[in-house]
């Protein structure tokens, strides 16, 4: 409906510009006609008009009257140029908006465009997963009545209902009856389709649906906001040519009129002008306009715009995943990631007796889920919300892949190479001098760490402790979550060749570490 408002606003300048051409036309040729005959009447009074005894007052008053014509022609021949001007601005300024409105009419039906192509491909996916949901149903069917029959069927009757059951199974599977395997594997795969079905169907739908809700409750409103700015536009700017149209015209005529009777002169067309009074009328206009129009002289104060918090978190996001700890904790004032925290807290609280925490991934999309939270501003992310808590292994995926993207990993490299060498040895056993050196090494090594490494460092095996300490409900001692944190928290060597080696060593001094935690960080 705007659409067409607007469509109508523009015509309606189409048809100020070709009134304003042909008016433009029509004055230049009066103008050009007007002074072509001025200027022939003047010639033939030079011609023949004069005497011995001078020029008559008649023929002066006439020569003085024909001479006033020529300055009337080059006053409708200015408004003529003016009128062309004014034409040419209009008729772009149409283009120029036309083109406008086509891309919001284009934008417009792109986006319904869209939404129908995606709704027909939802009916589609939707009578696929029907059809497959009623083969599936009829193969239930069938299956389920095969296998009562074999369980109940006396011999007597078994013989005396093979031809039909042969029958009926030759009209549905061919000239073989199939088995009951068979009717189970078929019936299986049946299901296997039915559930793809769906879940192509319901992901078609959430799509559907956020297309839709875009286009309705965001697009369409930008759309009509904008083709409404469009028909106060193009309406402002006709009414602003029309009212320069009248006062141009105005002029001219009162241009004219001064021609005709000089403000200083004594005589003049008196009787063609009549009770024209043209410095009163130019006062009066001059008054009006100056009571009705005035100005508000005062600056303009700045008003700056207010987005909404969730607004201003897209426009400042506050990322963490691949952000080097150094610059991460400077930035946020911290000593600690707070993702560590939040993900420790929420583990420590929901999942300290869920069987095989830390072992067992979570689903990818909560996981990626999750990650665009808290790359997005950690400090808005509520982990004990239900729908967080209600599968714990999302929250412990999100923290081992937070640790994985560290640049340079939690280990600095400096400390890497000397702390794995403690472990260079495959045995297990050693003696107490061992067991000293090694912790006293290790102290050694964690010390020399940045202070931000060694904070997270302590935070994160604070928290395995407490994990392995209930390792009769969660299966995971320190040997487990060694072989998972090993790799996470001192990645392997680039080379092929190191880095079976490196993730061996690296389990067993995750291991050595979580079994001595309290000597090695008391010795610090």
């Amino acid at each position: 409906m705007l659409l067409e408002r607007s469509r109508g606003s523009l015509n309606s300048c189409k048809e100020a510009v070709v009134f304003l051409k042909s008016r433009a036309k029509v004055e230049e040729d009066y103008g050009r006609a007007l002074q072509k005959a001025a200027q022939q009447t003047v010639r033939l009074m030079d011609n023949g008009s004069r005497t011995s005894s001078g020029m008559s007052t008649q023929q002066a008053a006439w020569q003085r009257l024909v001479e006033v014509h020529e300055p009337l022609a080059a006053n409708r021949m200015k408004f003529a140029i003016t009128l062309f001007e004014m034409s040419e601005y209009l008729g772009n300024y149409v283009k120029t908006k036309e083109n406008v409105r086509r891309k919001l009419r284009e934008t417009e039906q792109r986006y319904q465009r869209a939404i129908e192509e995606s709704q027909q491909l939802l009916e589609k996916a939707k009578t696929k997963y029907d059809m497959q949901c009623a083969e599936w149903e009829k193969l239930l069917v069938r299956c389920g009545d095969s296998k009562q029959a074999e369980t109940t069927a006396v011999p007597s009757v078994h013989s005396g209902n093979r031809s039909a059951k042969n029958a009926v199974s030759g009209i549905i599977f061919g000239k073989h009856k199939p088995t009951l395997e068979s009717l189970d594997r078929i019936c299986q795969e049946a299901g296997v389709k039915a559930k793809v079905a769906n879940e192509a169907y319901k992901r078609l739908l959430q799509q559907t649906n956020a297309m839709r809700r875009d286009f309705y409750d965001v697009q369409q409103p930008k759309i009509l906001a904008s083709v409404m700015g469009l028909v106060e536009e193009v309406d402002q700017f006709l009414k602003f040519t029309l009212g320069k149209y009248a006062y141009t015209y105005e002029s001219a005529v009162l241009a004219d009129a001064i021609t005709l009777k000089p403000m200083d002169a004594q005589v003049g067309m008196v009787e063609m002008v009549g009770d024209i009074d043209s410095k009163a009328d130019l006062d009066s206009y001059v008054q009006a306009m100056a009571t009705t129009a005035r100005v508000d002289r005062a600056s303009i104060p700045y008003r700056e715009y207010r987005m909404s918090p969730r607004a201003r978190l897209y426009a400042n996001p506050r990322p963490i995943f691949g952000v080097s700890l150094h610059d991460q904790l400077t930035r946020d004032a911290r000593r600690v990631p707070l993702i560590m925290v939040r993900c420790t807290e929420a583990v420590e609280a929901f999942g300290l007796q869920n069987e095989g925490i830390y072992r067992q991934s979570g689903q990818s999309s909560q996981v990626q889920r999750l990650r665009s939270e808290f790359d997005l501003d950690a400090e808005h992310v509520d982990l004990h919300a239900s729908s967080y808590a209600s599968d714990i292994n999302n929250i412990a995926s999100v923290l081992k892949m937070y640790l994985r993207e560290l640049p340079g990993g939690l280990v600095p490299h400096a400390q890497r190479t000397t702390m794995l060498a403690h472990f260079s040895s495959e045995s297990n056993s050693e003696d107490e001098l061992e067991l000293a050196q090694k912790i006293s090494g290790l102290a050694a090594n964690i010390r020399e760490m940045p202070q931000v490494n060694r904070d997270t460092l302590r935070c994160l095996l604070v928290h395995l402790d407490k994990v392995q300490a209930f390792q009769e409900y969660n299966m995971m001692n320190s040997e487990n979550l060694s072989i998972v944190f090993g790799p996470t928290i001192l990645p392997p060597d680039n080379a092929p060749s190191n880095a079976a080696l490196d993730i061996r060593r690296s389990a067993r001094m995750v291991k050595f570490i979580l079994d001595n935690r309290r000597a090695i960080f008391d010795a610090l």
